[in-house]
């Protein structure tokens, strides 16, 4: 499995590199707000930590098997790790680099978001058999004890899960039986609105200014509005076939949509009016995007097949597509360090 690293300044690929022991055995990857460290969870068992200075692998964290998503604390202290398998969050001293708590959960453990005052963990937790609820386990980020259960009807598959900008809201995405977006209160851990969104929800951002909750919905192909006041949807948005993922410019004025289909675009939306006001031609499906810190470009990653892909640079102002990176990989999760200097793409992972 392998990394790669772009210089920004001159959109470029610069490196990369590999982590695991396999192939494609990557799903999480995660950058410390100082930007120093890249962590990535790597099948079977660890977590590969790339300094970004060196382009280096500098160490390996030995986790249980399958290792999914990871997180950061604001303060780049900790990092939170999902283990499904195990029903197991792991806990990493980020100066040590090694383990210092797990916290057993009675689920699988899948995705994982801190508050943004880094208090608190709320992770969503699977049943494979679709037997038991589907939860969200609350944990303490100071003592790491799990402090809160959130309890889901057994059907309702969570998808997603986000803070708001102010942490006082949870929005959790469930897409069966019904097509729900959950509005959690951070002080009670409890379900205060439930909010019906287009078909099959499947990502959840916010706006900048936690104003508005973009819903990115694969069943009618839609993005659903939630003005978070509220909680009800004030608009819907349709745009392109298979919609992937959504991320907002950092003066939250527009919205740029990916699509998973070969032969689409990417779609552009006026936050303000709630419409599509351009489609940017990329020839090929993507599976993300990200505007650099200073909100003139963005990269969207996309590719041909699991030995080819690219990364196409846009001018947000113009919303055309100023360069092409191609990468030997087919690449999934793009992100940029604070400085906007560099971008790390992960590689998709496969079966």
């Amino acid at each position: 499995m392998t990394i790669a690293v772009i210089d920004v300044k001159t959109h470029s690929l610069i490196t990369t590199i590999p982590v695991g022991t396999g192939l494609f055995d990557t799903y999480g990857m995660a950058i410390t707000p100082d930007g120093k460290l890249v962590y990535v969870t790597t099948l079977p068992d660890s977590i590969s930590v790339i300094d970004v200075k060196t382009h280096s692998i500098i160490a390996t964290v030995p986790v249980d098997d399958n290792p999914i998503d990871v997180a950061f604390t604001p303060n780049g202290k900790l990092a939170y790790v999902t283990n499904p398998f195990s029903k197991k969050i792991f806990v990493i001293d980020v100066n040590t680099h090694s383990l210092i708590s797990s916290i057993q959960v009675s689920r699988n453990p899948f995705i994982v978001d801190i508050s943004p005052n880094g208090k608190l963990a709320y992770v969503t937790n699977k049943d494979f058999q679709g037997i038991e609820p589907n939860t969200i386990s609350v944990i303490d980020v100071k003592t790491h004890l799990l402090i809160d259960t959130i309890e889901f009807a057994v059907t309702d598959n969570l998808l997603d899960i986000s803070f708001s900008p102010d942490g006082n809201i949870v929005y959790a995405v469930g897409n069966s039986p019904t097509s729900n977006v959950f509005a959690i209160d951070t002080d009670t851990h409890s379900v205060i609105a439930t909010i019906v969104a287009g078909d099959s929800p499947f990502r959840v951002k916010f706006t900048p200014d936690g104003k508005l909750a973009y819903v990115i919905n694969r069943g009618d192909v839609s993005v659903s509005v939630i003005d978070v006041k509220t909680h009800s949807v004030v608009a819907n948005i349709p745009v392109e076939i298979l919609t992937g993922t959504i991320d907002f410019s950092p003066d939250g004025k527009l919205a740029y949509v990916t699509n998973e289909t070969t032969g689409n675009s990417l779609t552009v939306i006026d936050v303000k009016t709630h419409s599509v006001i351009a489609n940017i031609s990329i020839p090929f499906g993507q599976s993300d995007v990200i505007f650099t810190p200073d909100g003139k470009l963005a990269y969207v990653t996309n590719s041909i097949n699991i030995n080819e892909g690219f990364v196409s640079v846009v001018d947000v102002k113009t919303h055309t597509v100023i360069a092409t990176v191609q990468i030997n990989f087919q690449p999934n999760t793009i992100l940029f360090t604070p400085d906007g200097k560099l971008a790390y793409v992960s590689q998709l992972p496969i079966g």
